[in-house]
């Protein structure tokens, strides 16, 4: 009912806005004086008090909507061609202007408008834009390049296809939501995920830090990822295979094919990974008894369980640019994964014959068309994904970290149970999940725009284990979880669009239901039966976000939100396949987030080129969701509400350049984020409060990189670059005092140093990397001292077969 309201006050704030004005539309052609075409020309429009920008599109075409009569110039900019101006009148509704560029006489031609990061930046978010285009061709993951970004700090439980979440100055977990396109990664399934998605299939990433864009439409309370992936331009075929340490293979092919006279589209893209795995692994939680009763040595071991495999493939068919729609395609993406589970929770637990399988099939239909009404874009994004996951667990043999069972009495122990994590299992679970995304804009004109967008999100999940007893696996479990989130925005630019804010509201409505089986408390006469939770909860929060340009190079910028986060299906239910437990009474989480910085970029010293980047950001929690260990063995993980935490912090970043060639980035995060446990005593009087720095959270990070570029190595029309990337993680407690473990264990402080570089052969059609990861060799952990890969050497080939 109160959605309904909103969209109520929509339409009155719509049609109130909707008023008769002389306006009329600028449309016409660009063409080479060859007569061809002149595709992707940059088209600047500008007025008395209006400019705008365009480029036109492949057929050479462009327009220019809604304009107010008058006197304009446009002017036309295309690489290799002189730039052209005209002055035109607009005094009726279509005014035709066809141009033709001619030849340049300069060798280049500079064009300067605000690029696509410029223009993220400048909406007042706290954001971080990361260009793909050269690390295309190394041999990097993009959770590396996110773990180089300020603020930002992959958790990775492992080498490649284990679990990763994401901290965002502070939050972390699924308060972090991951989006491709706009859409939420959930959706694509286990195998597509960040790691597997190659870095030449993504034009770029957005990573937004607390306050998240209305149009991303989720409930993303700590920040959001976008990866924007390259759209279809001309015709083109691209392949690259890598090979490395630790058995590690990875191959990618991605093209598209666009017919110039009717818009039909077809594009797609497929992966194969495999990994063994198998790094040395040290420390406390890596011992061996060398016989009954001994007590344990501790080793250096290879992991040898841990295998990963998966293949993905997406293809989208439809049009493209055509007069009735900007995109509309139909798509399809299958994806499969098997993979070793080597550990419980932590590396206290070591397996050796637990297993997970898993595919995933995906259909989905898009489309987005601007003015499809006069003032009104619209787009819409449609799925349905179903995902069958197997988890296997069916011997009961034990395994040392030496990788072959141990036998302390001559014969091989086994577990009591049965099996390696408890009774014996072939649980296959059915999860199904309908996506629905919607966005509507009305422009009230150039200035002033008028946003509602919707986000629909459902998941069921059906469970079968032939292994239960027969009169067990009768009592049929049922998990169903519904998500709704209703945005209203609205945007403004003033002062010649120096000043931009936005403002926003948000309604949240969940509702989930789970019959599941337990056992009674009475273990004497201990019955199965099935315990029914129904949850339902409705939340509305509101922010916006402000900046203001004092110059090009000068920006300041801040933002605040009241902002929910549900718990997430996975995180209610659990995951058998991930050592997860079901949280069935998680609530939503709470926070008021605030923004608060500014850019000074593009400062010129003769050749040498600066930017700097700061921002403060506060985050008032509560009922943070966090995932913890849980038993003595630390096997399994679960998810509970943390009280009230708060978060203080900082991050900055500097950037330097020296004429294009020699490029130096350095940033720094730091907060300090702090449990407030509150307790009271017999009268319910407030004891004073322990304020604990957060367990499991790397607080402060430093991020230095350095790249040179080199024109005609060897070759002419050759590129080399080389580039290196120093990492240091400061110490941080695994555990806390309060929110459970044995006391404060702390993760020392971690030092990363990879190098590497990669060489384009002339006419850009070949490109080949090497790559040095932990140079130094040193222990790296992220999540409750669960080690990473040691030293590794890594080479790609990347071609252009189109």
């Amino acid at each position: 009912m109160f959605q309904i309201k909103i969209f109520s006050v929509f339409l009155l704030v719509f049609c109130s806005f909707s008023a008769f004005s002389q306006n009329g539309d600028f449309y016409g052609k660009v063409k080479y004086n060859s007569n061809e075409p002149a595709v992707s020309t940059f088209i600047v429009l500008k007025g008395k008090a209006l400019t705008k920008e365009t480029n036109s599109n492949i057929n050479g075409a462009f327009n220019f909507k809604d304009i107010p009569y008058g006197t304009y110039t446009i002017a036309f900019y295309a690489l290799n061609d002189t730039p052209k101006t005209v002055t035109v009148v607009l005094n009726e509704k279509n005014k035709e202007v066809n141009v033709t560029l001619e030849v340049a006489a300069l060798d280049e031609v500079f064009v300067k408008s605000k690029t696509v990061q410029q223009k993220i930046e400048d909406k007042g978010f706290a954001v971080n834009v990361i260009e793909t285009k050269q690390a295309a061709v190394q041999s990097i993951q993009v959770n590396e390049l996110l773990d180089q970004s300020a603020g930002v700090r992959v958790r990775q439980s492992g080498g490649l296809g284990s679990h990763a979440h994401y901290n965002l100055n502070g939050m972390t977990g699924n308060s972090v939501k991951i989006f491709i396109d706009g859409v939420p990664i959930r959706n694509f399934g286990p195998s597509f995920s960040l790691n597997s998605i190659p870095p030449s299939l993504i034009k770029r990433i957005e990573v937004y830090k607390g306050v998240v864009p209305p149009h991303l439409s989720d409930d993303a309370m700590g920040g959001a990822i976008n990866i924007v992936l390259n759209g279809i331009t001309k015709n083109e075929l691209k392949a690259s295979v890598s090979a490395g340490s630790f058995g590690t293979y990875r191959t990618d092919i991605n093209g598209g094919y666009r017919n110039n006279k009717n818009g039909f589209t077809a594009r797609g893209s497929a992966f194969v990974n495999y990994a063994d795995n198998d790094y040395e692994v040290w420390g406390d939680q890596v011992a061996v008894a060398l016989s009954a009763g001994t007590p344990d040595v501790y080793i250096r071991a290879k992991r040898f369980h841990d295998r990963y495999r998966s293949q993905g493939g997406k293809a989208e068919f439809g049009y493209t640019n055509v007069s009735w729609a900007d995109k509309l395609l139909a798509g399809v993406l299958l994806s499969n994964m098997d993979q070793q589970i080597q550990t419980g929770a932590t590396m206290e637990i070591v397996y050796g014959n637990r297993f997970t399988e898993q595919n995933t099939k995906m259909y989905s239909l898009e489309y987005a068309k601007k003015e499809v009404l006069k003032h009104i874009d619209v787009s819409a994004f449609a799925s349905y994904s179903r995902l069958n996951r197997k988890t296997i667990d069916t011997i009961a043999t034990q395994y040392s970290w030496l990788g072959h069972p141990t036998s302390y009495y001559n014969d091989p122990d086994v577990w009591a149970t049965g099996a390696e994590a408890g009774d014996p299992t072939l649980q296959k679970d059915i999860d199904e999940t309908i996506n629905v995304r919607t966005n509507v804009a009305y422009h009230i004109n150039d200035y002033n725009t008028i946003q509602i967008n919707h986000l629909l999100n459902t998941f069921t999940r059906d469970s079968d284990d032939p292994m239960l007893p027969a009169a067990e696996n009768a009592l049929r479990e049922e998990r169903e979880y519904l998500k709704s989130i209703l945005t209203l925005s609205f945007e403004n630019k003033a002062f010649d669009e120096k000043l931009r804010t936005s403002v926003f509201g948000k309604s949240y409505y969940m509702d989930r239901t789970s019959k599941l089986r337990t056992r009674s408390s009475n273990t004497s006469t201990s019955t199965i039966f099935i315990e029914e939770n129904n949850i339902s909860s409705n939340d509305f929060g509101f922010g916006g976000s402000i900046s203001y340009s004092f110059s090009p190079k000068i920006t300041v910028f801040g933002s605040a939100e009241k902002a929910i986060r549900l718990p997430e299906a996975n995180e209610v239910f659990g995951n058998v396949a991930a050592n997860l437990n079901a949280s069935i009474n998680l609530k939503p989480e709470h926070s008021n987030n605030y923004n608060l910085g500014f850019t000074y970029d593009d400062i010129q010293f003769k050749q040498h080129n600066f930017g700097v980047t700061a921002n403060v950001f506060i985050r008032d929690t509560e009922d943070l969701i966090m995932q913890f260990p849980t038993g003595s063995t630390e096997e399994f993980f679960e998810n509970s509400n943390v009280g009230k935490i708060y978060t203080e912090g900082v991050d900055f970043t500097l950037n330097y350049n020296f004429k294009e060639r020699l490029f130096f980035s350095a940033n720094t995060s730091f907060f300090n984020a702090r449990d407030y446990n509150v307790t009271y005593d017999v009268d319910g009087n407030p004891i004073t409060p322990t304020y604990e720095r957060l367990a499991n959270t790397p607080y402060f990070t430093m991020n230095y990189n350095l790249k040179y570029n080199t024109q005609n190595f060897i070759q002419k029309g050759s590129r080399l670059s080389t580039y290196t990337n120093l990492l240091y993680v400061h110490e941080f407690f695994r555990h806390s005092s309060v929110l459970g473990g044995s006391g404060k264990i702390v993760i020392p402080s971690q030092v990363s140093f990879d190098a590497g570089f990669a060489y384009t052969f002339p006419k850009n059609k070949v490109s080949l990397s090497f790559d040095v990861k932990n140079i130094l060799n040193n222990q790296l952990f992220d999540n409750y001292a669960l080690q990473k890969p040691g030293r590794g050497f890594y080479g790609k080939l990347t071609f252009s077969i189109l």
